[in-house]
């Protein structure tokens, strides 16, 4: 009997999420792999949560999110997003992920196109197979800050192409784009007809320039706005995060989150709202420390005459792992598996991210001072060691 293969069956799982089961939980190891804030979440957002499960009952709720959330993150988006949705347009998911996941379920038909930035985030690439769409790679420029290559991007839509994914500020380069790239971007989806799906997870963690939100610059409502408590608030795990629906899309989105999860559980709804509308000195002070950390990475790699660009927000940096120019002599992915196995310093291998960071380890800002000094000088000392192993005679 033929049997046909299930659609996922075959979809490889990215390296980083493989490197990273490798190194979970040890204390033996210099994490610089995920961004993962090494701050707990604030108290009172633990204590909102707490007083849900006390005196809430904990049953079924509405697909969209709790009314209370949805204004709260209406009034946040109004503040840091510069844009004014209606709560009716705001629909709550689990996490990030989610909301990225949702839109995509809801845009896409197999065989449609989604150009994504080239490097980007690692977990793109299993949504897209998910939604049984086909990646295109837009290339972001090294030698400009890994900003996007707007001619590049142009050239590569067709008529199959439905959604073009932004990122800013970005994971894993943390450039963000200024406000002419934006409208360039924003005139270049409405000229083709485009969906712009906008991942701006990491908005509030600008250290120099401004976040400037697609939607903001859109006059035709064909924006996707996703956001999350996960970075801001150090919530990655409790997996709350945000759609903004255009007006067209909203009763498509809500039947697409309904069909995955039907709700949050109340209590961590109660969590987020106490972390959008509770004091924001605990935000304030973890971003001061990320920009410290930033600055930190940026004053190591610049005394070893390593530094090639300034993130400018979330809480990543490259680093090419060679100073020589061109291809590597070895695959980065095995280098961070050996780099685990000799040196105990777990890093995220630039090809997880795509073609475009293949010669380069990206390191997660997040993590403490001491970390980051000791993985930095680490990481580079093994590179070059590295590299005279993989030296052709």
């Amino acid at each position: 009997m033929d049997i046909k293969t299930p659609r996922l069956a075959h979809q490889a799982q990215n390296p980083m999420f493989r490197l990273g089961a490798l190194v979970h939980g040890r204390d033996d190891i210099l994490h610089l792999e995920f961004g993962e804030p090494d701050f707990p979440t604030p108290a009172h957002i633990v204590e909102a949560a707490m007083r849900s499960l006390r005196s809430e009952k904990q049953g079924y709720g509405p697909s969209n999110g709790l009314s209370s959330l949805r204004e709260a993150i209406a009034a946040r988006v109004a503040r840091v997003n510069r844009f004014t949705p209606s709560a009716d347009q705001i629909i709550a998911t689990p996490g990030g992920t989610g909301a990225l996941m949702a839109a995509l379920l809801c845009l896409c038909s197999p065989g449609d196109e989604v150009l994504v930035p080239d490097p980007a985030w690692a977990g793109y690439d299993g949504m897209l197979a998910v939604a049984g769409a086909r990646m295109v790679r837009y290339p972001l420029r090294a030698d400009a800050g890994w900003q996007p290559d707007l001619a590049a991007l142009a050239s590569l839509i067709t008529l199959h192409t439905k959604v073009l994914l932004l990122n800013s500020p970005s994971n894993p380069a943390g450039a963000v784009y200024p406000r002419e790239t934006v409208a360039a971007l924003v005139e270049l989806a409405t000229r083709h007809a485009l969906w712009i799906l906008s991942d701006e997870c990491y908005d509030q963690l600008v250290y120099s320039g401004e976040h400037v939100s697609p939607a903001t610059l859109d006059p035709n409502q064909r924006v996707i706005t996703v956001g999350t408590c996960s970075k801001t608030y150090a919530m990655t795990g409790w997996r709350v995060g945000w759609l903004v629906a255009p007006p067209a899309l909203a009763g498509g989105l809500n039947v697409t989150v309904a069909a995955q999860v039907n709700n949050l559980p109340t209590f961590v709804q109660r969590a987020a709202e106490a972390a959008l509308t509770g004091p924001q000195d605990c935000a304030q002070s973890m971003f001061a420390a990320y920009r410290e950390r930033r600055d930190l990475a940026v004053d190591l790699l610049r005394a070893r005459s390593r530094l090639s660009y300034i993130p400018e927000g979330a809480f990543y940096l490259l680093i090419a792992l060679s100073e020589q120019t061109g291809d590597l002599p070895y695959d980065s992915i095995q280098f961070a598996e050996a780099l685990i196995a000799e040196r105990g310093i777990a890093i995220a291998p630039g090809a997880a991210f795509g073609a475009g960071a293949a010669r380069y380890a990206r390191i997660s800002l997040a993590s403490s001072p001491e970390t980051l000094r000791a993985g930095i000088n680490g990481l580079l000392d093994f590179a070059q060691e590295y590299e005279q192993r993989h030296a052709k005679p």
